[in-house]
């Protein structure tokens, strides 16, 4: 067992992430990630559905009892996913952990914010960073109303 910030944060053994992989990211993948004392990760929308979710997050629930979470990838384009849904499942799933990719999340990030204790963010660009920054500085706005 290694001691980090990281394994205190997610109370995992060593510090290990999995990241979300499309099209691998399943209950079988990160339950095993978890069971090995790192951090498993069910990629969300490898799910064709939110009730899909749902249920690969009750199967995780069965192969592990110790932490995962879940990725949830906001994409580019006209159709997008059942964001709502799927952040639904993933908090009705009693998950405490999810890591977000992709485009901006900031009109998630509220609902997200409030039901869970720990969340990630893939920052890959300086402008994702200032996207944060000011998702940070709304919320502690609108929490602490100044």
């Amino acid at each position: 067992m290694i001691k980090t910030k990281i394994t205190e944060m997610f109370n995992i053994d060593h510090p290990i992430v999995q990241g979300g992989m499309h099209y691998v990211g399943f209950a079988e993948m990160a339950s095993a990630v978890s069971n090995a004392g790192g951090l498993g990760i069910i990629t969300g929308l490898t799910q064709p559905t939110p009730d899909d979710l749902a249920k690969e997050i009750a199967r995780c629930h069965e192969m592990t009892n110790k932490p995962f979470g879940v990725n949830l990838t906001f994409l580019p384009g006209f159709a997008a996913p059942d964001y709502p849904g799927y952040i639904d499942a993933i908090i009705n799933g009693g998950i405490k952990i999810v890591e977000t990719a992709g485009r901006s999340p900031e009109a998630y990030m509220p609902k997200l914010l409030f039901a869970m204790p720990l969340k990630l963010k893939k920052l890959v660009a300086m402008q994702q960073v200032l996207m944060v920054l000011n998702v940070v500085a709304i919320l502690a706005k609108m929490i602490f109303q100044i």
